[in-house]
């Protein structure tokens, strides 16, 4: 009787215990839940903030450096101007110029600034204006007015970034970037819309400084093993388990137990002190028959 006791008051404490595991295990996959549902958001939103960044520096394609004194400048100050004038009132908010040349008078102090959001402060451009040829686009630097006089006429973006990949690393953060042409936005088949496809990757790091990042390097990339990764990746994150439809799923089956008569040594029935048939009931071996098992009256 007193193990009995002793048995019955350890059972509470242990139900109690299976009930705060259970808790305890619910709790964490709900917090493992949520923290993947989060950091997937700020992946996304992330990932957005980089190509809103990046759409000037992409947008015309420059030639890759690995560090920003080896890059042409005069790319890299056409992006400038254009992340001043990508929206919609960039254009409106500078006055027209009209004398040698005719166009958009915008101040080089603005200019400045959008090189250095977007770059930093490794290249003195303030110290470069009179030296960049800027030509070849069209633009005109008035040394007299402090500003670069640009044509009126629009320009149409070469590629759009797509970013797939973000790594930290240390003060840097490394972006796996696509860019997509502007011709290859929209592929309808039928009724169906399918994601463009970038014509190449790019790595892009960004730096921090105070006040946010700045492009540090352009680099070519291996397009066919990003491609693949990406491709592995996305199988792997979609792929769910699931049982063929042809599957054949074993059931449980039971069977009503059968009785024989049991007979003696001549195949007499067998009766007991009352006179009934004794029986015995039928088990089934291996290869489904019937065999005795054991006698029982009925």
């Amino acid at each position: 009787m007193a193990n009995k006791r002793r048995k019955n008051s350890l059972a509470i404490p242990a139900g109690i215990l299976t009930v705060i595991l259970a808790v305890v295990g619910l709790v964490t996959v709900v917090r493992f839940t949520a923290d993947f549902i989060r950091n997937t958001a700020d992946k996304t939103s992330q990932k957005l903030e980089y190509e809103e960044m990046l759409k000037p520096v992409v947008m015309f394609d420059p030639d890759p450096f690995d560090d920003l004194t080896k890059a042409d400048v005069s790319q890299l100050l056409y992006s400038a101007v254009w992340s001043l004038l990508q929206d919609e009132d960039g254009m409106s908010k500078y006055p027209y110029y009209q004398g040698e040349t005719i166009g958009i008078q915008v101040p080089q102090e603005d200019i400045e600034k959008a090189f250095t959001s977007l770059y930093g402060n490794e290249i003195d451009i303030a110290s470069l204006h009179q030296s960049i040829d800027m030509s070849k686009y069209d633009i005109t630097y008035a040394s007299a007015l402090k500003s670069y006089i640009l044509p009126v006429t629009g320009v149409e973006a070469v590629y759009t970034p797509k970013v797939y990949t973000i790594e930290k690393q240390g003060t840097s953060v490394v972006l796996n970037v696509g860019y997509i042409g502007s011709k290859a936005w929209a592929d309808i088949s039928g009724d169906e819309y399918t994601s463009p496809q970038p014509d190449k990757y790019m790595t892009i790091t960004l730096r921090e400084r105070s006040g946010g990042m700045y492009v540090a390097s352009i680099q070519a990339a291996n397009s066919q093993e990003i491609a693949e990764s990406l491709t592995a990746t996305q199988v792997e994150t979609t792929e769910e388990e699931t049982v063929p439809e042809n599957t054949a799923v074993p059931e449980e089956t039971s069977r009503a137990p059968a009785y024989v008569t049991v007979t003696d040594a001549e195949g007499e029935a067998v009766t007991d002190e009352n006179g009934a048939a004794v029986t015995s009931e039928a088990a089934p071996d291996a290869a489904g028959t019937q065999t005795t098992t054991e006698e029982t009256s009925a």
